[in-house]
């Protein structure tokens, strides 16, 4: 994320409500975000995913990567917006770009990002059982997979078993076996075989004895499907994807201005919307006409996979909560049910803000538990958003602290606690209470006076300096920069250099 800022315009002014924030999340890291309530943590979270309600709100600058792809690219051929006020704002919305840009971000939302939101009830709808929401986001985004999973299937023969056998009893480890059988028996779409498989390695050494009963179970498992009709599905969703991925493509070259490339894109987009068109018209006249028959052997894999999701977050009695409604679950385990909607796909990045709002202390612990094991086991980079410090310093490998919209410090965790910088962060740290403290009398927590700007009409300069017991005169007229002042280590504070930070021009599209 670079050079982030997000607007919201309303009645009573422009709330400035993220102002040029730059930061970025190492592949299989825990990212914090801390900071106090209205710092800007949310709207952080809904500016990565673009989920900025619009009206009011609106990114009108910067840029945020996603495995690579940017996805406001097109920001500025979204609207064309006229301030000539702060109460009169005249927004020309582009309905063609908003449309194409939100095709676009269909196929990253839920796919290459998924976010697990602080109110899990105001998430899940109230009227669809929870094991249909999982199966809905399951198929939005894996038909391809699972067509490639079920042509696996019906075409397994002792071959395929007996390499996976062999590739198993060749690991000394008990975890990396388990690892295998599960990857393998969800490549082949038989998830139910991963208990039995791993029972026949570890109770047998007879490699001919575990071959010949994992061929038959696996062989057991598959249902005669119309395997051309499911090649058929497999090459009309590998076209999609690849059409998805050829307007991404289409997007970074009109950002880079590259005439040559963009024909190039264009034909190449025209000629496979021809064969969707063409290849693909009985397929879809086929879907259309008879969608129950043609989608009931992906809604069989979806429905075994959200079980398997719903079992992997912990969830007692999984098959009852497939058919139940959020309504008859507790607050934990609707937070687990829309943890294991958000891993349906596999995502790069998991933005958690606030998982833990509104739980109990030992539901707090079971859900930090589910999401660290999330991100061990699946190299997800996680951007974990709380209040807490205490949860900071046991989940996170960096930690940003936020106030008034900018970032104001960012460290790995553990130099944060043991020598913060920024006046706001040790404001923050010193208000919590310590242990070795406890036996002090005249020890009494420490409060930050005054209270979070108003972000319609923000202080001059350093927004902290209102509140900050070490402010200069400079602190009130310029914006200090954010630098590195250790390996690792940024501060946005005057304290510690002269640096000013260059506000961008307000590209506001």
């Amino acid at each position: 994320m670079v050079g982030l800022k997000t607007r919201f315009f309303t009645a009573n002014g422009i709330v400035k409500a993220i102002d040029n924030l730059s930061l970025s999340i190492k592949t299989g890291e825990t990212f914090g975000l801390v900071g106090e309530s209205g710092s800007g943590k949310s709207v952080t979270a809904t500016s990565i995913m673009d989920l900025i309600p619009d009206p009011p709100g609106r990114i009108v600058h910067g840029s945020v990567y996603v495995d690579g792809f940017n996805i406001l690219s097109d920001l500025p051929k979204l609207a064309k917006i006229r301030v000539k006020s702060e109460k009169d704002v005249i927004i020309k919305r582009n309905k063609r770009a908003i449309k194409r840009h939100g095709y676009v971000l269909s196929g990253i939302r839920g796919s290459k990002v998924a976010m697990v939101f602080q109110e899990p009830y105001l998430s899940l709808n109230p009227v669809i059982t929870i094991g249909e929401q999982i199966k809905e986001a399951i198929l939005l985004h894996n038909r391809r997979s699972i067509a490639e999973s079920l042509i696996k299937r019906e075409t397994l023969n002792k071959e395929d078993v007996e390499k996976m056998i062999d590739n198993i009893m060749s690991q000394p480890d008990l975890l990396t076996r388990q690892a295998i059988i599960h990857d393998w028996c969800l490549d082949y779409g038989i998830p139910d075989l991963e208990t039995p498989v791993n029972d026949l390695v570890n109770n047998s050494t007879d490699r001919d004895f575990i071959v010949r009963e994992a061929t038959e179970m696996a062989f057991a498992e598959r249902e005669n499907l119309n395997i051309d009709d499911i090649l058929t599905a497999r090459d009309y969703y590998k076209n999609v994807d690849d059409l998805h991925e050829l307007n991404l493509r289409k997007l970074e070259l009109e950002s880079t201005g590259n005439e040559a490339g963009l024909a190039e894109i264009d034909a190449r987009i025209s000629d496979l919307e021809a064969s969707l068109r063409s290849e693909f018209f009985s397929y879809r006249l086929r879907l259309k006409i008879m969608k129950r028959r043609y989608e009931k052997p992906f809604e069989v894999v979806a429905q075994r996979k959200a079980l398997e999701l719903l079992r992997q977050v912990n969830i007692a009695g999984a098959e009852r909560v497939m058919d139940s409604y959020p309504h008859e679950l507790s607050g934990g385990m609707q937070q687990r049910a829309m943890i294991a909607m958000a891993l349906s796909s596999t995502p790069k990045i998991l933005i958690a803000d606030e998982p833990t709002t509104a739980l109990d202390v030992t539901t707090q612990a079971q859900i930090l538990d589910l999401i660290r094991d999330v991100n061990k086991r699946s190299k997800t980079s996680v951007l974990f958003i709380t209040h807490d410090l205490a949860v900071i310093a046991e989940m996170c490998d960096r930690v940003g602290v936020m106030y008034g919209g900018n970032l104001v410090e960012e460290a790995p965790v553990r130099e944060i606690f043991k020598d913060a910088k920024h006046p706001y962060t040790t404001g923050l740290l010193n208000s919590i209470p310590r242990a070795e403290r406890r036996f002090e009398k005249s020890a009494r927590l420490e409060s930050i006076p005054g209270t979070v700007p108003n972000l319609i009409s923000p202080p001059t300069g350093c927004r902290f300096h209102p509140r900050c017991k070490f402010k200069m005169d400079v602190c009130g007229e310029k914006k200090p920069k954010l630098i590195e002042i250790e390996k690792d280590h940024r501060v946005a504070c005057f304290l510690y250099s002269d640096e000013v930070e260059e506000e961008p021009k307000e590209e506001v599209p």
